[in-house]
């Protein structure tokens, strides 16, 4: 294919043969001087108009026509791509295999591993209140305040608890010396009854002695009487004696019944004085809730732990029963909720590694302590029935205790109710 032919083919023959060539129409020849010329300071003119074709010229009146720029384009080598380097070439490849060993890393890691997002910070929360009612007069902690095992909480007003036992004390002396009043009567009736017994059947064997004696007189004297060997006075005489012993003699006897009815009347003393003895112990114990009554007025920390819901204030009036504060434990654990389908994973004495939402970048270190006896859904305030006419099925949750490291845990202001993350590995 032919060329366009070239301005410089067009030109006038001064133009080609060096001369300067004639000034365009219309302009005088002193603007193409140098002087004058933009392009002599270092400035761009405008682009000069071709006078054949009114092709715009370049820079310093160069030719820019379609025809001088395709010569140029021809004459200008073309520039090929430069080879990638050594280094260039190694770099695709050792990112892939980069990518395939954090893979592999990431599946040896998490291969076996069963983990659930539905874990929580348990603890002990145990609710303060009075055992006794009463008006609050000191409230001696703080909400968030740590107190230790014993420490007072609260004091309540204690004028009518020692007042009560003041009165209790006084119950129980004087019930303790009324029985023991009766207990020496009745040890006293006892020693009395048995003397009086002594000496009863001592009468008795004397009163059978001159018995005997009597009636063997008057039978002998009367026999003498009757033959005329003595008199009838004396034998009369003898018979009256005879008759005196025998009454003397039946005297002893009732004497000697009487002081055995007096040792049975000593056993109802002894059942009075034992009688005594349990109303004082029911003073006793009387004065010991009264004790108790009074020491409850001083609310002790049933455990460490933090002060938290603290409702008590001075001057108010509690009864027992009624929530003044809570003290929660500051030895957390965490309760895990797995699906049913990861429970052949768990067993006790497993290790775990707990993350708390809390502390992203810590890792805590656990060990399963027990697995619930039961779905989380039994122990629902509303249990689900499935024999019912439509049924759902839902995968069902099981509680696991995991109790944490101590020596992960120093430092960290872990409290009931965070979130956590937990992942046993399979056995």
């Amino acid at each position: 294919m032919a060329s366009a032919p070239s301005v410089d083919a067009q030109a006038p023959a001064s133009t080609r043969d060096g001369a300067p060539p004639p000034p365009l129409p219309g302009h005088g020849s002193s603007d193409l001087s140098p002087a004058a010329s933009p392009t002599a300071v270092g400035e761009v003119s405008a682009p000069a108009i071709s006078e054949s074709k009114g092709i715009p010229a370049g820079p310093n009146g160069a030719d820019r026509s379609p025809a001088r720029l395709a010569e140029a384009d021809a004459d200008t080598p073309l520039a090929l791509p430069k080879p990638p380097t050594s280094s260039h070439r190694w770099l695709p490849p050792l990112l892939g295999l980069a990518a395939l060993a954090g893979g592999g890393a990431y599946l040896v890691a998490h291969w076996g591993l069963v983990a659930t997002d539905n874990a929580q910070l348990q603890g002990h929360l145990t609710e303060i209140s009075s055992r006794v009612p009463g008006t609050i007069a000191r409230v001696l902690v703080e909400d968030n305040q740590e107190v230790k095992l014993g420490q007072p909480l609260v004091q309540l007003d204690d004028r009518d608890a020692r007042a009560r036992l003041f009165k209790a004390r006084a119950d129980l002396e004087q019930v303790a010396r009324e029985a023991q009043a009766m207990a020496v009567q009745a040890g006293a009736s006892v020693s009395t009854a048995r003397a009086a017994e002594g000496m009863a059947v001592a009468d008795q064997q004397s009163a059978s002695s001159e018995l005997a004696r009597a009636a063997a007189d008057a039978q002998r004297l009367v026999g003498l009487a009757q033959q005329g060997g003595v008199s009838r006075q004396e034998a009369e005489r003898a018979v009256s004696t005879y008759r005196k012993a025998q009454a003397d003699f039946t005297h002893s006897q009732a004497s000697r019944q009487t002081a055995q009815a007096r040792i049975q009347d000593v056993g109802v003393d002894r059942q009075k004085a034992a009688a005594a003895q349990a109303k004082v112990m029911q003073a006793q114990a009387a004065f010991a809730e009264a004790q108790l009554d009074l020491s409850y007025t001083r609310i002790t920390a049933p455990s460490a732990g933090r002060i938290g819901s603290r409702h008590a204030e001075p001057g108010r009036q509690v009864q027992p029963g009624q929530p003044l504060m809570t003290v929660v434990d500051t030895h957390p654990w965490v309760e895990a909720n797995f699906k049913e389908t990861q429970l052949t994973a768990l067993k006790p004495g497993q290790a775990a590694e707990v993350r708390i939402d809390a502390y992203p970048n810590k890792v805590l270190r656990g060990k399963v302590n027990s697995l619930a006896p039961a779905a989380g859904s039994r122990f629902a305030l509303l249990p689900p029935d499935n024999a019912t006419g439509n049924f759902t099925k839902v995968v069902q949750r099981i509680t696991a205790r995991i109790d944490l490291d101590p020596r992960d845990t120093q430092g960290l202001n872990l409290v009931p109710g965070l979130s956590a993350t937990v992942s046993v590995r399979r056995p």
